[in-house]
């Protein structure tokens, strides 16, 4: 099925539910997908759990009458009310401490749900983080083009614009999303999440120190990216290259602690080197890859963002 099959496969007249008790459930069947549309957009999932909480209030408020699509409806609000929170000052990052990423992807509803539900693409620490170029007009616009697959006449009334200039945004958008120059940190915007086989390629040859293995896992142009939010030790800056970043990983697994675990983990969509001390999990190392090289790496080191990973099993 298609993104957009998937999307519109089921529009719903609301002339035909009964009161409250229907309209509550519409809403329950597109929770999940709701979340993941504002976590695309915002990077956060306290922020696109308010998004949600948001989009349910008026959804209770408005007069169903004349809602023949709930789908496009609710995700055309959430999407408005995103855009709202995006030109917002809260979401300036003068204030974190290194670098950001965005936080892991954690689903909210089960997985069978999900996979029905819920679509995949965008969800990958590449695409949110690549998201982050991009201003908010721009960025809702990439979305619901590019994962939801919504046309230019679709886009136009949720960003405000002429389905002209929506056109012109998404060629601007597109354009930002590229690596400028070979120091630029933006993730390489046609990546893939690497496959587990890789992930345990890269993982045996760092726990048998076999610094060239490493750097032939790595794309010369590799960079690595980390998140501490200056509350545990990590890279200040981005590192480019494929053997710094080898030589980065070797020398700190060297240093690693001696009930130090790691284990590789799946969360739906991507791959995950983790690393427990004891019973906490202390850092998770993502990887998206590109004609079967690894292209960027993001190191999550923010216990506030590991939380997110901290149910996840051996893969």
């Amino acid at each position: 099925m298609t993104t957009k099959s998937a999307i519109r496969a089921c529009p719903v007249s609301l002339h035909v539910f009964d009161g409250d008790r229907m309209a509550d459930q519409v809403f329950e069947t597109h929770r999940g997908r709701l979340h993941a549309l504002a976590y695309r957009m915002l990077g956060s999932h306290a922020d696109a759990e308010d998004a949600v909480q948001d989009v349910w209030l008026r959804w209770r408020a408005t007069t169903k009458d004349d809602i023949r699509d709930a789908t496009a409806w609710l995700v055309r609000v959430c999407s408005n009310i995103c855009l709202d929170v995006l030109k917002s000052a809260r979401r300036q990052r003068e204030n974190y401490v290194g670098q950001w990423l965005p936080e892991p992807w954690a689903p909210v509803v089960e997985a069978e749900a999900e996979n029905n539900l819920i679509e995949r693409d965008g969800l990958g620490q590449a695409y949110v983080m690549m998201l982050e170029r991009l201003g908010p007009v721009e960025r809702v616009a990439l979305v619901l083009h590019d994962v939801f697959d919504w046309s230019h006449e679709e886009i136009a009334p949720v960003i405000e614009r002429t389905e002209n200039n929506t056109r012109q945004i998404l060629f601007r958008a597109r354009r930002k999303v590229n690596r400028e120059h070979d120091r630029d940190p933006t993730p390489v915007p046609d990546s893939e999440a690497a496959d587990k086989g890789q992930v345990t390629a890269f993982v045996d040859a760092l726990i048998g120190g076999d610094l060239q293995a490493l750097i032939g896992q790595l794309a010369p142009n590799v960079i690595m990216h980390s998140d501490s939010g200056g509350k545990a030790p990590a890279a200040a800056n981005p590192i480019y290259g494929a053997e710094k970043v080898a030589r980065f990983f070797t020398g700190v697994w060297r240093k690693k602690a001696e009930n130090a675990v790691e284990s590789i983990a799946f969360d739906g969509t991507d791959y995950w080197l983790l690393l427990h001390e004891g019973e906490s999990l202390v850092s998770a190392v993502g990887f998206a890859q590109k004609d079967g090289a690894v292209v960027d790496i993001f190191v999550h080191r923010n216990p506030d963002k590991l939380v997110f990973l901290q149910h996840l099993g051996r893969a």
